[in-house]
């Protein structure tokens, strides 16, 4: 009777566990997100430190920032450079994936180097990629951002694809040749059909980490005909103060376009994770 109890208990107490992790993480993940949500709807948000439940509401802060503060123009520029780069990054990083899993000669040691590129820190490269960019006259560009984002994305899109393109039985491959097949109508008809949950997953985080990339961004951008959205929302941090208000009504449209595509594709990234962790 008693180890029974004993064991109710420590069920009891592992599931509450599980409980306030789960609650504290999602505190965490959608505290900033509630708290930009309820300044940016304030009348009054100036407060320091700002509450987080207002007072009086109002939609004068959004007004402001889509009439008067130029975001949708930065929302263009982040839309623009984030969709190509990652749709560089993940179709380099597809055939390099590929590669890597089938042909490299340097038993890892290739897929070691490419893939140690996603540790540096951006700004490591930053700064040499500026000093190219102005004899290129690229800076305050679409293509220098572009550029300089592949740098990071590809390593990541690599990553991500090489786990997947691991399971993909070489066997299947080789049936195909056998039946007649190219090299090429192997790749398009056998292994990518296959490797969809990795390329998707690849496309989502890219494009979510190309979104929110600030460094170069800031680096390589001082106008607003370039400049991205994290850029744009760092200005609310002035000399004067933080221009609360602004800032959370602007970082929830800001956010609108990731986490709708986040929703979107959930389920392709949820089989993505699945497919690899099995």
């Amino acid at each position: 009777m008693n180890l029974t109890n004993t064991n109710r208990y420590a069920r009891t107490l592992v599931r509450g566990s599980v409980y306030a992790l789960v609650a504290l993480w999602l505190v965490w993940i959608w505290g900033p997100i509630l708290w930009d949500l309820f300044t940016g709807v304030s009348v009054n948000p100036q407060t320091d430190p700002p509450t987080l439940i207002p007072q009086q509401f109002t939609l004068e802060h959004y007004m402001t920032v889509v009439q008067e503060e130029d975001i949708l123009i930065y929302i263009r520029n982040s839309t623009v450079v984030t969709t190509v780069s990652t749709a560089l990054s993940v179709l380099v990083g597809a055939l390099a994936a590929y590669s890597l899993t089938r042909y490299d000669p340097g038993d890892g040691q290739i897929s070691f180097f490419t893939l140690s590129m996603r540790f540096l820190p951006p700004i490591a490269v930053a700064i040499p990629i500026y000093t190219m960019f102005i004899g290129l006259e690229w800076i305050n560009t679409w293509q220098a951002l572009i550029v300089a984002y592949l740098t990071i994305g590809i390593p990541i899109s690599t990553w991500i694809m090489l786990i997947f393109f691991q399971k993909i039985p070489e066997e299947l491959e080789e049936a195909s040749r056998v039946d007649g097949w190219s090299r090429m109508q192997t790749w398009r008809r056998v292994v990518l059909p296959l490797a969809t949950p990795g390329i998707s997953s690849a496309a989502i985080l890219t494009a979510i980490l190309m979104w929110n990339e600030y460094v170069l961004a800031l680096v390589l951008t001082t106008t607003k005909e370039a400049q991205t959205v994290p850029i744009y929302l760092a200005g609310f941090v002035t000399t004067r103060g933080v221009l609360w208000g602004r800032m959370g009504a602007a970082t929830i449209i800001a956010l609108t376009p990731i986490v709708v595509l986040a929703f979107i594709a959930q389920e392709r990234l949820v089989a993505g994770f699945t497919l690899e962790s099995s």
